[in-house]
C-alpha cells in the first residue's frame, strides 16, 4: 500500500510540474496578445480579459520560485532534490503563508501528500 503511494506522489509531482509549463506557456501567450493588441490597433479584438492577465501575473511571481526547484532537480546529485523540497516546506511553514519557495503546482500537492501523512497518523 506505502508503495503505491510512492508512485503516486511521484506520478502528482510529475503532473505539478508539466502543469507549470503548461500554465508558463499560457502566461506566455496572455502578454504577447496584449502587447500584440497595444502595438496594432487591429487586434484589440483579440486581447487577453482582465482575468487572464491577472493569471498571467500570478504565474509570473511563480517563475522565480521555479527556477531555483528545477535546477535543483537537474542537479544530478542523489538527495538535493528532497533536501531542497524538505527545506522549502519546512521554510513555508515556519515562515507563514507570506513566503512561498515552491511553485504553485508543486505546493499543492506537497500540501496534498503532508495532509494525508498527519491523516495516516492520527488514524493509527
Amino acid at each position: 500500500m506505502k508503495f503505491r503511494k510512492i508512485i503516486r506522489f511521484q506520478r502528482k509531482v510529475l503532473w505539478a510540474l508539466m502543469l507549470e509549463g503548461v500554465e508558463t506557456k499560457q502566461m506566455l501567450h496572455a502578454f504577447l496578445r496584449e502587447g500584440r493588441g497595444r502595438l496594432l490597433v487591429s487586434f484589440k479584438s483579440k486581447n487577453p480579459s482582465q482575468e487572464e492577465l491577472q493569471k498571467a501575473v500570478e504565474q509570473l511571481k511563480d517563475i522565480p520560485r521555479f527556477l531555483p526547484f528545477f535546477i535543483v532537480v537537474v542537479v544530478p546529485m542523489p538527495g538535493v532534490t528532497e533536501g531542497y523540497t524538505l527545506l522549502a516546506v519546512t521554510l513555508e511553514k515556519w515562515l507563514g503563508e507570506k513566503f512561498r519557495f515552491l511553485p504553485s503546482r508543486l505546493s499543492k500537492v506537497v500540501r496534498e501528500k503532508n495532509n494525508d501523512t498527519t491523516e495516516t497518523n492520527q488514524q493509527s
